[in-house]
């Protein structure tokens, strides 16, 4: 009993030791008897098992902030995951400031502390971009490029920002401004103005008395000087609007200001005036063609902003979402906006951008508001408030995640015109946002029901993934309520309930359901009614969830002395089911593993595992320097100690890695499924699906299809040499390695068993000798039934059948047939003569190619090839199975990977002339590599591709050229 004892201790959470209590309910005795037992083996209590962890951790954390509180010390506690009280903090904070009474140098602060600090300090950074949208995506690029305008010295540098009408260039200047203030390149309230240039743009005279100001007696009538925006800006920005409206003289006139920073006003002859202006321009127009180039080359940064259309669909949908919002706070009334309403926004042409975009969903809105009764309390956005050209554009792509919006004013801060995010874990006033939403609908009670529980698991699966700093600043203001001594009180007798039924609970379920536990007690305290339509089919389908639910309420209306409605436990119970996961479960569950080159795989497993507070994913790593064989056969070792009876799911960050899958289900007999594709959306996603969903191989099998759309999982087929005989029949591809052995396995197979015996040969399109002189090599002493392949050749009148007839079957009976004649009475039609021009672009020639390896030279250029349509996403992993089933060389030089044809949406060749010779498959040293992809009409291209590559004059040419046109002419002379 004493080692169960000691191993219970052993693997504890050292944060939050068990108690005798937790302990003895493990064992299955007595309070006592635990307590007697661990006095025995000289084992501290829990509190004093922890008491020097936190006190280490406290010590620090009052050495980083000299005004600390008890209040802030428990915040910073709480967020590094222990469970205690601020009474408890103030206990200890006693302690060691008697431990300390006559002082202790502690001079350095500690890393946990300097860390601390930094966390804080971001917690309230802003930076004036951060209200963008697409500040992190789209526009994150262009942002960092401005920042960097705005902070280098002394004065920052003067921008041009271009791009279509409506884009947001003038509130990308702000932003720019508000970044320059915030961050002290500018003082606070220095000036920003706005100057629109097409409103001069005829008269220069005006445009310099605008621009630098009037002197008295300057003209008739100038009875007084008078400053000009110039002198208004110093210190600060001048944002010239439509700075393209400007004439050559106008953009003249501000050269000096540029250069020197002087001006002069208008009628002064002599003196100068000084002027420390920052210039931000915006020009719909073109930059090159529409500003002179000695006004352009004195503007260095020039920024183009993207076009609504070309922005993610994301982005668009929380412009709309914001519009609305803005125009909510407007009137002051809530919204609900049709789902139907959201997808005509997100798909119709806004030609004007985001300019358009704002001012149609403003008058939708009018339209809408117009249409509400006297006394009602939201504004219904439908259909008909849209305008017509709006309503009548095509729905060309139809949004499912997009959902009806409930705005709820309430939200809103005062300051700002975004939503509140106070409520980003409430709950209740998710469910009554909702249910209200719901309640405008068509819906039948049931289907509201069902409608309701899909709603509330999403929004659990938010909660689980949640760990922004919003959901912590929310966790610590509400714990320094009245109620946060309960609500402590209530948590702890909860998570040691719950640690007595689960091995496994998320680390978010602490302040998520500490947050809930408070925000329903206030409800109640304040008469606040707690609504669960769901709640028979939660009863139903989480009955011991239910249970320990109605627990934890009755744990809460001990301590707070409020009674807890029945509808709540609902919600307490998908709680314990999202967060809390048993043992059993977790062996049971199918396992998930993140194969990468380097530690990447190890750390982003890491990651996962603790937002999802169990080990859903294991990460494995591939030494940098080691081959691909060599990786694979590492990682397979690996594997081979991990339990996944009921499946595994591997995600690779190289194509080269694509047979792990096939090898682990030869050796281990495991279902397996190999995605080439790893980030950390995508692990968290499947992740969730194997570990807390419990969801089965094949489901999740299935998901990965559909977001990836690479399956690798098709088995790598063997190739057995026969004895040849007098009639064959040829299987051809590029090679003569990959699809050429495993369509004479098939052929052997299905020939032998009609009673046939004739053998199959494979012959490689690029053969060393040709595949002509090949054929006729072969011809000598066989008889060439037909050639069955992946790419077509005309060669004698031969019959040729495509490989993908074979595969169906119907090709087959075709080779059958043949075997049985006598004489070649089916013809192949001739094809027509290609030209190298047609298929090697010069946008896929480069010239001096950084190869690091292999692998990063094929996926590279697969990858740009993909990017621009030519070849689809299955195509790389093609390219993978055919060179691990051999590779294809010239000249010991250069390097020929290639694809299935089916894969080929275009056909293309890509060349890279590498910038220093690399390992090629352990045999070769190889300068050169040609990426090809065509279809089964391009061998007349192969064959002046191949006579190329033959030529020792031509590879030498290669190896010197210096541009991608010496290159290109070397192919298409």
């Amino acid at each position: 009993m004493e080692d169960q004892l000691l191993s219970i201790i052993k693997n504890e959470d050292k944060k939050n030791p068990l108690t005798d209590q937790e302990i003895a309910q493990k064992l299955g005795i007595s309070r006592s008897k635990v307590t007697s037992l661990r006095t025995r083996s000289n084992i501290a209590s829990s509190n004093n098992r922890r008491k020097a962890l936190i006190i280490g951790v406290m010590e620090k954390i009052m050495l980083a902030k000299a005004d600390y509180t008890d209040r802030y010390i428990t915040d910073i506690l709480l967020d590094d995951g222990f469970v205690i009280s601020r009474s408890q903090v103030r206990g200890l904070m006693k302690e060691i400031e008697a431990k300390n009474k006559d002082g202790i140098d502690y001079s350095h602060a500690s890393d946990y502390a300097n860390k601390i600090k930094v966390v804080k300090d971001k917690l309230d950074e802003k930076d004036g971009f951060e209200g963008l949208i697409g500040a992190d995506g789209s526009l994150k690029e262009k942002i960092s490029s401005l920042k960097s305008a705005m902070m280098y010295p002394p004065n920052g540098l003067n921008t041009i920002i271009h791009g279509p009408t409506g884009v947001g260039k003038s509130d990308m200047a702000e932003c720019m401004y508000r970044f320059s203030v915030i961050n002290g390149f500018k003082k606070k309230g220095s000036p920003f103005i706005v100057f629109n240039c097409a409103d001069y743009a005829e008269n220069p005279n005006l445009l310099i008395a605008h621009l630098f100001g009037v002197q008295k007696g300057a003209y008739t009538g100038a009875d007084s000087s008078k400053e000009g925006i110039v002198e208004r800006a110093d210190g600060g920005i001048l944002f010239l609007d439509e700075v393209h409206r400007l004439p050559s003289t106008g953009q003249e006139i501000l050269f000096s200001l540029i250069d020197r920073g002087v001006y002069r006003r208008l009628g002064e002859t002599t003196a100068e005036r000084k002027a420390k202006v920052l210039i931000i321009c915006a020009t719909t127009g073109d930059p090159n063609s529409d500003l002179l180039n000695t006004f352009k080359r004195r503007i260095p940064m020039i920024i183009e902003l993207p076009s609504l259309d070309s922005r993610p669909k994301k982005e668009r949908y929380k412009l709309i979402l914001k519009f609305f919002e803005i125009e909510a706070k407007r009137v002051n009334k809530n919204f609900v906006i049709a789902k139907n309403v959201i997808n005509k926004l997100m798909n119709y042409k806004c030609s004007g951008n985001i300019g358009q975009l704002k001012s149609d969903i403003q008058v939708t809105c009018a339209r809408a508001f117009s249409k509400i009764e006297i006394g009602e309390d939201f504004v219904f956005v439908g259909e008909d408030s849209l305008r017509s050209y709006v309503r009548k554009s095509s729905d060309k792509e139809v949004f499912s995640w997009i959902e009806d919006v409930f705005i709820d004013i309430s939200d809103f801060k005062s300051t700002s015109t975004g939503m509140h995010k106070n409520a980003i874990s409430e709950i209740h006033q998710y469910a009554e946002k909702e249910l209200k939403i719901l309640g405008h609908s068509h819906y039948s009670e049931e289907e509201i029901k069902n409608i309701f529980l899909g709603k509330l698991d999403k929004k659990f699966d938010e909660l689980i993934l949640d760990r922004s700093a919003a959901v912590r600043e929310e966790l610590k203001s509400y714990i320094n309520g009245e109620m946060s001594e309960k609500v402590f009180e209530i948590m702890q007798k909860v998570i040691a309930m719950l640690r007595t039924q689960y091995e496994h609970i998320n680390s978010s379920l602490y302040p998520a359901l500490a947050i809930h536990i408070q925000h329903t007690l206030e409800r109640i305290k304040n008469g606040k009614k707690i609504v669960n339509p769901s709640l028979s089919k939660i009863s139903s389908s989480m009955p011991e969830e239910y249970e320990l639910a109605r627990y934890i309420a009755s744990i809460s209306e001990n301590i707070s002395k409020l009674s807890i409605p029945e509808d709540e436990l609902g919600y307490l119970a998908y709680y314990i089911n999202k967060f809390c996961i048993k043992d059993d479960k977790v062996k049971e569950n199918v396992k998930v593993l993140i194969v990468t080159h380097g530690k990447v795989g190890i750390e982003m497993a890491n990651v996962v595992n603790n937002l999802m507070g169990v080990e859903c994913t294991i990460g494995l790593e591939i030494p940098l320097e080691s081959s691909s064989s060599e990786g694979i056969e590492k990682c397979i070792s690996q594997i081979s100690s991990i339990n996944a009876p009921n499946g595994l799911i591997i995600l690779i960050d190289m194509g080269s890695l694509v047979i792990i899958g096939n090898e682990v289900e030869k050796r281990f007999k495991i279902k397996t499924k190999t995605i080439s594709r790893v980030d950390t959306l995508l692990a968290m996603e499947i992740g969730k699906m194997a570990a807390i969903e419990s969801k089965k191989f094949e489901d999740i099998s299935d998901y990965c299809d559909k977001i990836n759309k690479n399956p690798s999982d098709e088995n790598k087929d063997q190739y057995t040499e026969k004895e040849e005989r007098e009639k064959v029949v040829i299987s051809l591809c590029l090679s003569g390695h990959g699809n050429a052995k495993n369509l004479k396995q098939l052929l052997d197979s299905s020939i032998s068993t009609r009673g046939l015996d004739i053998n199959v040969i494979p012959v490689g399109f690029l053969d060393e000798i040709g595949v002509e002189n090949r054929l006729e090599e072969i011809e000598k002493t066989k008889k060439i039934v037909c050639i069955v392949g992946t790419i077509g050749i005309n060669y004698k009148n031969i019959p040729y059948i495509n490989y993908r007839k074979v595969l169906s079957g119907y090709g087959i009976e075709e080779v059958v047939n043949l075997c049985y004649q006598e004489d070649d009475d089916l013809k192949l039609s001739g094809t027509s003569e290609g030209r190298l021009s047609d298929i090697i672009l010069e946008e896929f020639i480069y010239e001096n190619f950084e190869g690091i390896s292999k692998e990063y030279v094929i996926d590279s250029m697969v990858a740009r090839l993909q990017e621009k349509g030519y070849v689809d996403s299955r195509f790389i992993l093609s390219v993978y199975k055919r060179e691990s089933m051999g590779t294809l060389v010239f000249k010991s030089k250069v390097a020929i990977p290639h694809g299935l044809p089916e894969n080929v949406k275009k056909p293309v060749i890509s060349i890279a002339k590498l910038s220093k010779p690399i390992v090629w498959d352990n045999e070769f040293m190889v300068d050169c590599v040609a990426l090809i992809a065509i279809k089964e009409n391009n061998q007349a291209e192969m064959k002046k591709l191949f006579k190329i590559l033959g030529d020792d004059d031509k590879i030498e040419q290669i190896s010197k050229a210096t541009s991608k046109k010496e290159i290109m002419d070397i192919f298409v002379d």
